[in-house]
This record gives C-alpha cells, structure tokens and sequence, in this order.
C-alpha cells in the first residue's frame, strides 16, 4: 500500500513539475516549439517521464524511510505525538512571521529559498522539541492530588516481569499472598531467553531456564492477573526491550536484577525489587530479643555454634559449639551489620 502511495505523490509531483517548469523552459528557448507542447497533458506528462528518469531510484529509499518513521512514530504514545505535532506547528508559525519579514526586503532569490529552509529546520526543531520535552512542559500545569495518588500507585500499573524475578521463584509468594495486585505480564522476549537458556549446553544455565519455566506455569496457576504478552522484536535485549515496553506503557518493572534496577531509576520507570521486599520485611532483631535457635555448625572461633533465621540471617552462639543439631533458646547480645547483610551475636538464655 506505501509503495502505491508513493507512486502517486511522485507522479502528482512529476505533473506539477511538468505543467510549471516546461512553459518556462519554452520561453528560454531560441527557437519556437511545436504547438502540441503547449497541451498542458503534454507537459505533464513529460514532467512525469522527467521526474521518474530523474529521482526514480530514490522510491525504494523513500519507502525504507517512510517505514522507518511509522515505526519511530507507533513506538511512540500519543500524547507524546500530540506535543510533537503542537512543537511543529509552533515552529512552522514562527518560519512564516519570519518568512514574512523576509519578503518586506525585497531580495531576489533569497525571499523564495530562505522560507523554505526556515520552514524545514523550525519545523524539525519544534516537532523534536515537543516529542522529548513534553514531560517539562507538563510540568507547568497544576497536578491534581488524585492523580499524584494514582501515579504513586503500583497496584494501578501493568507490571512487567523479569527473567531474573520469574527464576528466583519468590515472586509466586508474593502473588499468592495477595500483596501483589494488578495486571502482570511476561513479555515473548522474556519467554524466548528462558527458552533459550533452558536449551543451553551449560548444565547450570539449563537448569536455572527449567526451573524459570516450571516457575512461570506455576505463577500462572496461581494468578488469573498473569498473561504473556506477543511482542515483535528484531534482536533479543531484554533489559533494553523491558525498559522500552515499561516506559511505552507507563508500567512497571518487576526484576531482582541489580543493574536494571538502577536503569530503570535514570530512566525514571518504577521498579518493584523482590530483594528489597525480602530485605524490608526481614525479622528485626535488637539486643535482649529471646527466640529460639536450631544450632546447625560450628563457628569460626572457638566454642562458636552458628544458627540462622527464617531469613537467612546467620546467629552466632557464644558457648555453642556443643548444641549442634539442638534448639536451644538465646538471647541477642549485639547485631552487627556488615557489607553482604547483618550478622547477630547471642547467647544462651541460661547464662545471662
């Protein structure tokens, strides 16, 4: 369908060219041309057969870049279509006032090519303008407080998962407790790379993609709110075609990779971290807490017994080393925190 659109503007083109250019060009002419060519369907034509002779070859590089356009542009939301239109418009007012100042000095030549080229550059810059500024231009206008609640819902967003997430396997928690509403959706590229890594040669990798996939039917069982979601793409990078979906559309990111999860922050896109969820709701321990304690191992010191929390948080025992493989009831001396998470020195209750 392109291709014949722009076959039709290439010879509405050709035909004006042709009716303007060659009575022009008749003119010009030391000698009188056979009256036939004054038919303006003579010049048209001949207009048409000129201009094919002449720019035929540019059709397919036309086309490459039409294309190329339309998918910039449906990549796009419509707001931020909307904000570029307004830009070009208002740098299209601004080429003609100019234009018109121009046209009052009265110089040959110059009042008929610098308003186009004025045209063509304010429009460009007006229409890039409004597409990447249109975030700061929303800000001069009053924001209402439902919408300010609305924004700083999660709930409200669609939530797109993340490979990292869907074989960590906490998240199938998450959901089945209800803390986790809303929509929530595995993209195909995140699919295929599950795929692809439970089809790799690498035993490790293989049975990290097994255990994605076995995952992923379990959290669609336990959720009726999960739904995978067909996405074209050229080339897999899913981080980057995470990022692109999310800010598309207006949603969040659920990951417990690291490094996405600061991306996602430059790129100002909510982020739903299950490490930081498991980190906020750890058992908080202060010194004098009483708890019971399975002694699993000795210590690094002498007479230590070493215990851990439902949270994988590690308790050393002082005089300890004779209670593995018993619960002992302890009492929490000191908490130390340290670089890779807190460690918790106690002892036993009997002896304070």
């Amino acid at each position: 369908m392109l291709k014949y659109l722009l076959y039709v503007v290439y010879i509405l083109i050709g035909i004006s060219l042709g009716v303007w250019l060659f009575p022009e060009l008749q003119m010009l002419l030391p000698f009188e041309m056979p009256r036939i060519f004054n038919n303006i369907l003579i010049s048209g034509t001949l207009g048409v057969f000129l201009f094919f002779l002449l720019f035929g070859w540019t059709l397919s590089h036309a086309q490459n870049f039409l294309k190329k356009s339309e998918g910039y542009l449906l990549s796009r939301s419509l707001v931020e279509i909307v904000f570029a239109t307004l830009g070009m418009m208002l740098g299209l007012v601004i080429a003609v006032l100019i234009s018109l100042l121009i046209n009052t000095l009265d110089i040959p030549l110059i009042g008929e090519i610098v308003p186009i080229i004025f045209a063509v550059v304010l429009g460009y810059l007006g229409f890039m303008i409004g597409l990447r500024k249109f975030s700061e231009v929303l800000d001069f206008f009053p924001k209402s407080s439902g919408k300010s609640k609305a924004e700083g819902n999660h709930a409200a967003l669609k939530k797109f998962i993340d490979t990292s997430v869907i074989i960590d396997g906490r998240i199938i928690d998450v959901v089945e407790t209800g803390f986790l509403e809303g929509e929530i959706i595995i993209p195909q590229f995140v699919l295929d790379e599950l795929q692809l890594i439970a089809d790799a040669t690498d035993p490790v990798k293989r049975e990290k993609g097994q255990r994605g996939l076995d995952m992923l039917n379990a959290l669609q069982e336990k959720s009726r709110n999960v739904r995978i979601e067909p996405v074209s793409y050229d080339k897999l990078d899913v981080d980057q075609q995470l990022i692109d979906i999310a800010k598309k559309e207006k949603g969040a990111i659920l990951t417990t990779d690291y490094n996405l999860n600061k991306i996602c922050q430059l790129h100002d896109i909510p982020v739903l971290n299950v490490n930081e969820l498991s980190g906020a709701i750890k058992t908080v321990v202060v010194q004098g807490d009483v708890f019971e304690l399975f002694v699993s191992k000795t210590g690094k010191e002498e007479n230590q017994g070493v215990g851990y929390l439902e949270d994988g948080t590690m308790v050393v025992v002082e005089h300890g080393e004779n209670l593995i493989n018993q619960m002992v009831s302890v009492i929490v001396t000191s908490v130390l925190q340290t670089n890779s998470g807190r460690i918790v020195f106690a002892k036993l209750e009997k002896n304070k």
